[in-house]
């Protein structure tokens, strides 16, 4: 990548003497005039005023310089990854997790993976399930590893477990007496009508813990009339121990929860609703050596790390 005109202008509006930028650029100091002077014609504007043997920037060589810094920079990025390269780094790949969840992975993941893969260059990204999806289609990212509802036709799904869908509230909420021990449920079974006059915390809508608490409440029938939009599940976990309302997380969440002390976890539903965690991928790609060694590191992750309110994926779920 040659940026040969983009360095001397730069150079020379740095310096703002001709002397000192051709000593820099290793070229005598008549070239570079002339270098300056055609270029000049050549965008048909003015970009040094010449000042005795000073050269300071117009407003166009402003504009020029602004622009020019930039395509350096991204040079200089191109050019140390091309020689990681050469040197030995001859793979990347790029992953995906959602943010919640990359607390807890990502210490067990990384230092394993690059472990394994001493020439592999890892792009690590946190983001939401939704923005996750648009990345994976648009080649941004190699795989992700998510939270998931319903499997998309696009991507090829590994199940590591299921989260059952739960309803949280305050410990001293006075609906609690109503919560019931039932068989074949992982909390106590509560009946959410009992919650209907309640301020619900609810994420966004391009959240996935959104689109399961919108399937939870369609299925009971009703919809809060008191919402308080939050994104940060912690954080509606905090506002819950506080009294400031009620909310619904996945149980294997409940881990990340500092204020779970300060809560009552209910099973809700007379099916329980489950998610099931994914790594994800485009069908019809193959995936390269360090995504399959990946999707092994995670394996191990499950059986070694997670909490207990994760579950088996069914032999007849629609991710396998």
């Amino acid at each position: 990548m040659n940026l040969k005109e983009q360095l001397y202008v730069c150079t020379l509006a740095q310096t703002g003497s001709l002397s000192k930028a051709a000593q820099l650029l290793f070229i005598s100091q008549p070239a570079l005039s002339l270098y300056i002077s055609n270029l000049e014609k050549q965008l048909g504007i003015q970009l040094f005023d010449r000042i005795g043997k000073q050269f300071t920037l117009t407003y166009a060589g402003e504009l020029y310089v602004e622009q020019a810094k930039k395509m350096l920079a991204m040079k200089e990025t191109f050019d140390s990854e091309i020689s990681e390269l050469i040197n030995g780094r001859s793979e990347r790949l790029q992953v995906g997790i959602q943010s919640i969840r990359s607390a807890s992975m990502a210490p067990y993941l990384l230092p394993r993976l690059e472990n394994s893969c001493e020439r592999l260059k890892i792009i690590w990204k946190e983001d939401f399930y939704q923005n996750l999806e648009k990345m994976l289609l648009e080649d941004q990212l190699d795989i992700f590893l998510c939270s998931c509802s319903t499997p998309k036709k696009e991507f090829v799904y590994y199940p590591f477990f299921q989260d059952e869908v739960v309803f949280f509230t305050g410990a001293n909420h006075p609906m609690g007496k109503y919560a019931q021990k039932r068989p074949g449920f992982n909390f106590p079974w509560i009946d959410l009508s009992l919650f209907k006059e309640d301020r619900f915390l609810m994420a966004h809508e391009w959240q996935s813990i959104y689109k399961n608490s919108k399937q939870v409440l369609d299925t009971v029938g009703f919809w809060p009339c008191n919402i308080f939009t939050v994104q940060r599940l912690n954080t509606m976990a905090g506002l819950a121990a506080n009294g400031f309302g009620v909310g619904f997380t996945q149980s294997t969440y409940l881990a990340e929860f500092p204020h779970l002390p300060e809560l009552n976890i209910y099973s809700i539903l007379e099916k329980p609703l489950y998610t099931t965690f994914c790594a994800v991928y485009k069908k019809g790609k193959t995936l390269p050596l360090s995504a399959e060694i990946l999707i092994h590191l995670m394996e191990q992750y499950v059986q070694q790390n997670l909490c207990p309110w994760s579950y088996p994926v069914p032999k007849d779920s629609p991710f396998r």
